[in-house]
């Protein structure tokens, strides 16, 4: 953060009754952070371009410059919120007033430190309401506020990390299976029981890291090897299609000119004539 202080703006409480007669419509700050506290109730928030759910223990990051509020058909929910408003609040790369990226969920989970956090906004609504005289100690409080905030960012960063790097690992090794048995008639259930991972968040994670399912590399690995063979050996092309797993002539026909744009004897004619 920068060696400047962050300066404590105001702060808004709003109670069930309040908010049922008055919710908070779609708005944005140009030069301010929000910290906008769950309390208790819950529901729909949209915060950038995303509708976020949420609910007692979530905190809702509001930077500048982003339209946050609630939708339409989440009005009708009941909620008590806290917001405790900054300014020149400056992180490293970052636009002023703002703690997350386009990318991230500006909404976070307080666990852990949901003791602290809420005692913090208890004691910052309790002096902010004393009024004239408690300025500066609200501006402590409120730094306090943030850097739980960014304590809870920081932890949050450490376990996707870990989480990325933990996918990358388990991407290779699937990588590394799929290279050594792509011969096979393999199927998701076959990755399931190999890797001690659901089909559904194996498929979901090797498609993420590699831009392509399981199965479709599979077939991509299978092409690959046919048109080498098809180039470099003798072997017919049935023989070819039925040492890669195809089920017969036409399968390996028709999957080979899906990828390739042509059949097998036309391409194998190509490169035989060209040398």
């Amino acid at each position: 953060m920068s060696k400047e202080k962050n300066s404590f703006v105001t702060f808004h409480y709003v109670d069930e009754d309040y908010h049922r007669s008055h919710p908070q419509m779609i708005h944005r700050h140009n030069d301010v952070l929000e910290l906008l506290y769950i309390m208790e109730g819950g529901g729909g928030y949209l915060a950038g371009k995303h509708e976020y759910v949420v609910q007692p223990g979530n905190l809702v990051i509001c930077n500048a410059g982003v339209f946050h509020g609630e939708p339409l058909a989440a009005q009708a929910k009941q909620m008590v919120s806290y917001c405790c408003v900054l300014n020149h609040v400056q992180m490293p790369g970052m636009p002023k007033n703002t703690l997350t990226g386009n990318t991230e969920s500006p909404v976070l989970f307080f666990n852990e430190e949901r003791q602290e956090i809420e005692s913090l906004y208890y004691v910052l609504y309790d002096l902010f309401r004393k009024g004239k005289g408690f300025e500066a100690v609200c501006g402590h409080v409120a730094r306090s506020i943030l850097e739980l905030v960014l304590l809870r960012l920081r932890k949050r960063n450490q376990v996707n990390e870990e989480t990325h790097r933990n996918n990358n690992v388990l991407v290779r090794d699937i990588s590394d299976y799929l290279d050594e048995h792509f011969m096979e008639n393999l199927t998701l259930e076959d990755l399931e029981k190999e890797f001690h991972v659901s089909r559904f968040a194996l498929s979901h994670i090797f498609k993420e890291e590699t831009g392509f399912a399981p199965m479709k590399y599979v077939m991509m690995r299978r092409i690959g090897e046919s048109q080498n063979l098809l180039m470099n050996t003798k072997m017919s092309i049935g023989d070819i299609g039925e040492q890669l797993g195809f089920t017969d002539n036409s399968h390996f026909s028709n999957t080979f000119k899906k990828y390739i744009g042509t059949t097998p004897g036309a391409y194998r004619k190509h490169f035989r004539e060209e040398q």
